[in-house]
């Protein structure tokens, strides 16, 4: 990938804040949040490498690719500051590797929905079967087996439009970028080891209802991150901004407030 390979919207003044999606969406799952934070901050979302407008190019999709390709992407904004990071389950992974790879730039973090270990060998078998799957049966057939895992009872029940907007977002993006970013996800690292020297503040937004993500993850990474806070948002699944979308915008709101600028 070229440094300014990643299609992205940069939007307000201020502090950087970027914004990182999850699989298999695009960065127009955050548009709400775009709008809620722009004015007070520089809001940057980027589509991941094979999703939205970004092309797939050549190269691994892996997590320390994607979190290489945020870093160009920073770099070729001539962005010097330390920034916000957050990341939602995929965008999670990402922002473990930038953390790894790029701390010094890193002024607080924000952790959504994701979870610090590697897949087990059931869930990379899982993984690799979807990835055949939306190969052989396309994005449409994928949104319907992904849609009810992602989004808790509540949404599910109350609120039929939310499934609606992931079906778009998903199928907006390729089988074959959908599926390398299976295997890619299916190779992440455990990074559980490294959560005690995460030391900028960091908050972490789970969801009650989030059938993918265990509770104890969350838990885990407010256990050991040393300067967290977890906050559980109720009647909520995997997609908390898409499902909760206020709840997820006072509680990021409240936490950036509370960082010193």
């Amino acid at each position: 990938m070229t440094r300014s390979a990643l299609a992205h919207t940069d939007q307000g003044s201020g502090r950087p804040l970027v914004l990182l999606h999850g699989f298999p969406l695009t960065r127009r799952m955050w548009d709400a949040e775009v709008h809620a934070w722009g004015p007070d901050w520089r809001v940057i979302a980027p589509d991941l490498r094979g999703f939205g407008e970004t092309p797939l190019g050549d190269g691994e999709f892996t997590m320390q690719s994607c979190a290489s390709d945020v870093g160009d992407l920073i770099s070729a904004l001539g962005i010097q500051q330390k920034i916000v990071l957050l990341g939602l389950s995929m965008g999670g992974y990402i922002a473990f590797e930038f953390i790894r790879k790029y701390a010094d730039r890193l002024y607080a973090l924000v952790l959504v929905g994701t979870q610090p270990v590697a897949d087990s060998d059931q869930a990379r078998e899982g993984r690799y079967d979807t990835a055949e799957f939306v190969r052989r049966e396309g994005t449409g057939a994928l949104a319907g087996r992904l849609i009810p895992r992602f989004l808790g009872k509540t949404t599910l029940e109350t609120n039929p439009g939310v499934a609606e907007i992931v079906r778009g977002l998903i199928q907006s993006n390729s089988p074959e970028a959908i599926a390398r970013a299976c295997y890619g996800l299916a190779g992440r690292r455990d990074s559980t080891p490294g959560l005690a020297n995460i030391q900028i503040p960091t908050l972490i937004v789970a969801g009650a209802e989030d059938a993918l993500m265990a509770p104890v993850q969350a838990e885990t990474m407010n256990r050991q991150i040393p300067n967290s806070k977890l906050v559980v948002v109720e009647r909520c699944g995997h997609l908390i901004n898409l499902e909760q979308p206020q709840a997820l915008q006072y509680t990021v709101s409240q936490f950036l407030k509370s960082l010193p600028r």
